[in-house]
């Protein structure tokens, strides 16, 4: 190359740099793509990034004044949200004022502190050469630039005096510990307009990033109460939401411009790896901290009707050899994200012998789940999945509830020559599950382990009724009654129960219904 042409490359090079550092400080995506290697050596920038940004720059012009922001760990959102932004703003508005608020003192100062670095930074300078630090307030829970702005950092407990906040940013200001505590989520609720509103500038914003522990936590609660509109600043600035799943729904899919179903953040975290993530968290932490953290849906806490010590865990490979296999399906009306799931359940009943200390034995009936299919289906393909079902297992009845799809999947799968039972329930569904509880106290319904369905259903019965979703506890609810009522079960808490009674247990009978004609009634 020419001694020219190099010049000419170099002038090049500097002019596309200048550029670049022109365009940084007043596209916050720009300034991100350049600042962030700085935070993180490795850093993948997704599509939801690119949402993040675009929503913090609306913040910045005075467009949006109420955001949440709500993403599964791990996805970069504090890094943009509270490291990244106040820097930029602090850059084009050197004279305001930031108020950064956590859950505790330490989570504070360390935001503070990587915002200061970051201010401080020689690229900071070049692009923002006007805004510098002032050498004389520069602790990482306070300081201010050479324009009189000021950066303030503070657990949500932390006493905060001093002039208002042009932007708060809220940054998980309720630990776990705080979200499970009525005491936790009433102190932020009381702290939100007593200590939060009352420093907040009059035209000032608010940014809210939440791990969503708890269906009642502060972005809960504040949710709530803009759906009854209670005060005027409630009406004009209503909360913005940027809520991610792992798992992509209908709206995250719509925003991201990714599939429906597939993962929010393909560059990192690919569907297979995102799999495995599931599973681990499912197995260890349980399906609610899964659909809490990583889908954005807190569940309720134990309902109190069901108790998960009361399922066995069937560890084996193969399930047993069992003696009768029903089906239950407990169908929804479309497969919009907002309706209820479809749920087909196999549950096959086997036999163990109990011994007594007086060496008789006791022949008891088992329950065991044999495979789980949940989803929003469109009829056909509703269909199509109760066949394959059948197909696959051989039951010896379908029993299907009466209602939504289920009368016309009753109709077809009879025209087909299946042994279809309708289900026609003749109490609420609280008390259908009321009576299956004797039967679940016993032990003697087992659920195979590290199945991903099993941790579903479980997380679904203990928090039923206050679940969202109630779907699979019917479905089972509806084999435990077929199964008590037909096999003759009983339990202690019977009122016809006796002890020394040998007429406790009756032998099965296969092919006593007219699976044409007959309904079933629980």
């Amino acid at each position: 190359m020419s001694a020219s042409a190099n010049a000419n490359e170099l002038a090049l090079r500097d002019r596309l740099f200048e550029n670049v550092i022109s365009a940084s400080s007043y596209d916050f995506m720009t300034f991100v793509r350049m600042m962030v290697p700085l935070l993180i050596a490795d850093f993948h920038m997704g599509r939801h990034i690119e949402v993040i940004c675009d929503k913090l720059q609306q913040v910045d012009d005075g467009t949006c004044r109420r955001l949440m922001v709500f993403l599964p760990p791990r996805s970069s959102k504090s890094v943009i949200c509270s490291k990244l932004f106040p820097a930029w703003y602090m850059g084009r508005h050197p004279n305001h004022e930031i108020l950064s608020v956590s859950h505790s003192d330490q989570l504070s100062s360390d935001f503070g502190r990587a915002v200061r670095d970051l201010v401080g930074n020689e690229m900071f300078q070049t692009i923002f050469p006007e805004v510098k630090l002032r050498s004389d307030v520069r602790s990482a829970g306070k300081w201010q630039t050479n324009h009189n702005g000021v950066y303030v950092a503070a657990g949500v407990k932390t006493q905060i005096a001093g002039r208002g906040a042009h932007v708060a940013i809220l940054d998980d200001v309720m630990s776990e510990e705080d979200a499970f505590s009525a005491a936790g989520r009433r102190y932020i609720k009381e702290w939100f307009p007593a200590g939060l509103r009352t420093r907040l500038m009059p035209s000032g914003s608010i940014v809210i990033i939440n791990t969503r522990y708890h269906e009642d936590d502060i972005c809960g609660w504040l949710l709530d109460n803009e759906k009854n509109a209670s005060t005027s600043e409630e009406i004009l600035h209503p909360w913005e939401v940027i809520k991610i799943p792992a798992w992509l729904d209908e709206e995250s899919s719509e925003l991201l411009d990714l599939p429906v179903g597939s993962s929010y953040f393909p560059e990192w975290k690919p569907e297979h790896v995102l799999k495995l993530d599931e599973l681990e968290i499912k197995r260890h932490n349980g399906s609610r901290y899964w659909q809490s953290l990583y889908m954005q849906d807190p569940t309720p806490a134990e309902g109190g009707i069901i108790k998960k010590g009361w399922f066995q865990n069937w560890p084996h490979d193969d399930p047993p050899e069992c003696e009768f296999i029903i089906q239950t399906m407990d169908t929804a009306f479309s497969a919009k994200t907002t309706a209820d799931y479809s749920v087909m359940q196999t549950w096959g009943i086997f036999e163990t012998v109990e011994v007594d200390s007086t060496g008789k034995e006791r022949i008891l009936p088992q329950l065991i789940l044999l495979g789980n299919v949940r989803g929003r289906f469109e009829y056909p393909e509703l269909r199509a999945n109760a066949q394959e079902e059948y197909e696959k297992h051989s039951p010896d009845a379908i029993m299907i509830e009466k209602k939504a799809s289920g009368q016309s999947l009753i109709q077809d799968l009879r025209r087909a020559g299946l042994p279809v039972l309708e289900f026609t329930p003749d109490r609420d569904k609280v008390s259908r599950a009321n009576a299956a509880t004797p039967f679940l106290e016993s032990g003697r319904v087992w659920l195979p382990e590290n199945k991903e369905w099993t941790f579903d259903l479980i997380e679904e019965a203990i928090s039923f009724p206050n679940a969202r979703y109630d779907d699979q506890v019917d479905a089972m609810v509806m084999a435990v009654l077929y199964m008590r009522d037909s096999w003759y079960v009983s339990h202690e808490d019977d009122p016809d129960y006796e002890e020394d009674d040998e007429d406790t247990y009756k032998p099965p009978r296969k092919g006593y219904w007219n699976f044409s004609r007959e309904s079933y009634v629980g």
